[in-house]
């Protein structure tokens, strides 16, 4: 390689005009597929406290409302909404007029996965949901029947095939949601379900949001399981900034292309 092919720092202009809902959602494009959401402090931590309410600032929840917004399913991990307290997943109304032009409900649905079905009927989750807003459990068959039992008044039971862990397969689920009419699916995590998604090939865009923090000790990364055969690798596809809050868009492995940015998402057959 001679000098002239040897990559470059170039500096993303970061200045501009801020993007509101409507902006945000015309810049993640209407594309099907698998995005992941998550934040990392500046030195590696996903959580503080056990929680990751501490890394967030405005902007990026803005940026996660956003996601929620195109979204027809937002997929979460058992341990994730008990330790973050998960409610009833809504959008603005600016967004609910977007998704009713694109032919999506006007909110996305809450999905759970979870082997053993270990999960309280009184959570926010299902306490707060009403007949309409049910969130979806994803399991494997042969699920504790007396858990699922007392599950089934508050949701609605999905079941896929198993991997080898005894978990739901991470192609199953992915899967199992398309064929359900959820073809755009968002995860929040937490890293240990993030890792099985990656590591099964299912994620085709990470958008991770750096935090200003240091937070110091030992943790949680984004990213919580055995370490990968061969690493996956990212694409930058687009950088936002808001005060001291870094945002990166990358295609993961062999995501989509999308340029700018301003494409239309990841495309998932």
């Amino acid at each position: 390689m001679t000098g002239t092919d040897t990559p470059r720092p170039t500096r993303r202009p970061l200045a501009g005009a801020g993007l509101g809902p409507a902006e945000l959602l015309e810049w993640l494009g209407d594309g099907v597929g698998v995005r992941a959401n998550m934040v990392t402090s500046a030195d590696g931590r996903a959580t503080i406290g056990g929680r990751v309410g501490d890394l967030t600032g405005q902007a990026d929840q803005a940026l996660l409302v956003a996601l929620r917004s195109w979204c027809d399913v937002l997929l979460v991990g058992a341990g994730t909404v008990r330790a973050e307290g998960y409610g009833v997943i809504d959008v603005p109304e600016e967004a609910r007029a977007i998704r009713t032009a694109r032919g999506q409900a006007d909110r996305p649905v809450f999905a759970i996965t979870s082997a053993s079905l270990d999960l309280d009927p009184d959570l926010p989750a299902f306490a707060a949901a009403g007949p309409q807003n049910r969130p979806w459990v994803v399991t494997v068959p042969g699920a504790d029947p007396e858990r699922r039992a007392r599950l089934e008044p508050y949701a609605r039971v999905l079941e896929v095939a198993a991997g080898p862990d005894g978990r739901p397969s991470p192609a199953a689920v992915v899967a199992g949601l398309r064929q359900a009419g959820l073809p755009r699916v968002l995860s929040e995590g937490g890293p240990t379900m993030l890792a099985h998604l990656v590591g099964a090939d299912q994620i085709d865009e990470l958008f991770l949001t750096v935090s200003p923090k240091l937070v110091g000790g030992e943790g949680l990364r984004i990213l919580h399981g055995p370490a990968y055969e061969e690493p996956r690798e990212l694409r930058l596809l687009d950088v936002l900034g808001a005060g001291d809050e870094v945002f990166l868009r990358y295609a993961v492995g062999a995501g989509p292309d999308s340029g700018s940015g301003s494409g239309s998402g990841a495309e998932r057959a």
